[in-house]
């Protein structure tokens, strides 16, 4: 298929035109021709460890590799349903889903100005794969080639009409293999201990991008600058500063109305009384959830189906979706409704407390109590132990107990990963934006759910041939149907209660244009962002 130029490639000249397109992000004409050299400031709460694209998984990490990378494939600003060409001009996928050609552009060049070739791709994708770090995950299928130096050939071991939307994640950013060779990198099957290409990732980008590194600091501050050899249009913006900031200051900064700046972690009532002056925008992209286990050895009543359905029945879903406030929604299923699978909002799930009480008593549990661990953070703009004293409290109203567990991240992370926690809560989002992904991580067999021991011979089997069936359908618009008759199953049948979707804030300065949120991966593309 022939994709068409990503939105960062594009200038608009007027607001009109960026409030006619009504989501395409763009740079100020005037601004970019003229070689305005001002500075973007960025406020966000830090959750970065690395540059190095092989090894980013972090938020704040995915936006700044994002300015400083180019990957095959694109979005065209918020609208993430379809990629776009990057790197890549074109791309053709086989009718098996199995086999996608891409065909590279001529005129791309790295910030040495050496040219975007095929073997830069290939060593790319082959060391993400291989570094087998937590980014690893969407290449883990798939075989790259170079027929010639302007042909990738992506195959994948299963057959997945998403592909090419995997390959826009930041993880995916193409490297300059023959600088990245000569500081360490590695491609091949040992680079999870050979590679020693990291550090020096993190204070020189060997990529394509518009933007390059001029410092980082993951505690305090990264700044960015542009690239002066940038194969597309010139940012409008000569500097990008990421200030590390908490919520309190980022709406402390932003209510005094100030130039050129935007705030990337303000949402839920951390949003009230903002000057109406400053721009918003969002999508429904986070998901809030509930992980029971399904191992009798680690818990009688989580892996107890009856009290299982005791605890949903007794959520109630209006009032954790409030905590949020206007950007909460109530859940239907898994699928946060930013991205297409979403069920209908006339799905969402109710409170029954007299369905409730009424499977409490015939699982049999008693008045055990259970421990929920959650995180001790602010995330959204809302404090966890907010939602799951929330929780605690609905779940007192039909009988069950719950004992409210709070632990730092890092150790939540440790103990959920041994997969030895009876109940656990966190906010969740998608890898990348197919909310088919979320399937093989969740079905029996999948990374979370053989963490939280659910076991295929502890489903439902409708359930488990649910989950297959999504997995196995080629076609977008037959898939999506799949995805949906899965969720009303796991709604029923499954160890996760999905609470509520809160939305992805982005709130920017009134004198800026095309800063837009994004549920793609990112955030918000600095690139994209002009100066009215």
């Amino acid at each position: 298929m022939k994709a068409a130029p990503p939105a960062r490639r594009v200038l608009a000249t007027t607001a009109a035109v960026l409030l006619a397109l009504a989501g395409l992000v763009a740079c100020g004409s005037d601004d970019a021709s003229s070689g305005w050299d001002a500075t973007l400031t960025v406020d966000t709460s830090f959750v970065v460890k690395s540059l190095d694209p092989g090894v980013v998984y972090e938020p704040t990490g995915n936006v700044v590799v994002h300015a400083l990378y180019d990957t095959l494939v694109t979005f065209d600003g918020a609208d993430i349903s379809k990629p776009v060409g990057d790197l890549a001009k074109s791309y053709q996928a086989s009718d098996d889903a199995k086999t996608f050609t891409f065909t590279l552009r001529d005129d791309a060049v790295f910030s040495d100005g050496t040219p975007v070739t095929s073997a830069d791709v290939v060593f790319s994708l082959n060391r993400l794969k291989n570094l087998k770090g937590s980014a690893a995950t969407i290449v883990k299928n798939l075989t790259v080639t170079a027929p010639d130096e302007h042909t990738v050939v992506v195959t994948s071991s299963v057959a997945d009409p998403n592909i090419p939307i995997m390959l826009t994640m930041p993880a995916a950013s193409v490297l300059n293999s023959k600088v990245a060779k000569e500081h360490g990198g590695v491609d091949g099957e040992n680079a999870a201990t050979a590679d020693k290409l990291s550090n020096y990732l993190n204070t020189t980008a060997a990529g394509s991008g518009p933007y390059v590194i001029e410092s980082f600091d993951a505690a305090s501050r990264i700044v960015l600058a542009t690239n002066p050899k940038y194969w597309g249009t010139k940012p409008a913006f000569g500097r990008v500063v990421f200030q590390n900031m908490d919520i309190q200051n980022q709406k402390l900064t932003l209510s005094k109305v100030p130039t050129a700046e935007i705030a990337l972690d303000l949402s839920g009532s951390s949003l009230d009384g903002l000057p109406t002056e400053l721009q918003q925008t969002s999508s429904p992209s986070v998901y809030y959830q509930l992980r029971l286990d399904a191992d009798p050895a680690i818990s009688k009543a989580t892996s107890n189906p009856k009290w299982v359905a005791a605890l949903r029945a007794a959520m109630d879903y209006q009032g954790i979706a409030d905590l949020f406030g206007p950007g909460g929604e109530p859940a239907a299923g898994i699928v946060p409704t930013a991205y297409a699978g979403a069920l209908p909002a006339s799905e969402a799930q109710k409170q029954d407390l007299a369905k409730a009480k009424q499977l409490l008593a015939e699982s049999g549990v008693g008045d055990q109590s259970v421990k929920l661990l959650y995180p001790a953070l602010t995330f959204g703009g809302v404090d966890l132990g907010t939602i799951t004293a929330k929780v605690q409290s609905d779940a007192a109203k039909a009988g069950i107990k719950l004992e409210l567990d709070p632990a730092p991240i890092a150790s939540f992370l440790d103990q959920r990963k041994a997969g030895k926690v009876p109940m656990s809560f966190s906010p969740q989002q998608l890898n990348y934006p197919v909310a088919a992904s979320q399937v093989s991580d969740l079905m029996p067999g999948g990374a979370d759910a053989m963490k939280a021991g659910w076991t295929e011979e502890r489903a439902d089997p409708a359930t488990v041939a649910a989950g297959k069936k999504v997995l196995a359908t080629l076609d977008p618009a037959d898939q999506v149907k799949a995805l949906q008759d899965w969720q009303r199953l796991m709604r029923e049948h499954s160890p996760y209660i999905t609470l509520a979707y809160n939305s992805g804030v982005l709130v920017a300065s009134p004198d800026l244009t095309g800063a837009t949120y994004t549920a793609a991966g990112w955030t918000v593309d600095v690139a994209d962002i002009g100066h009215s």
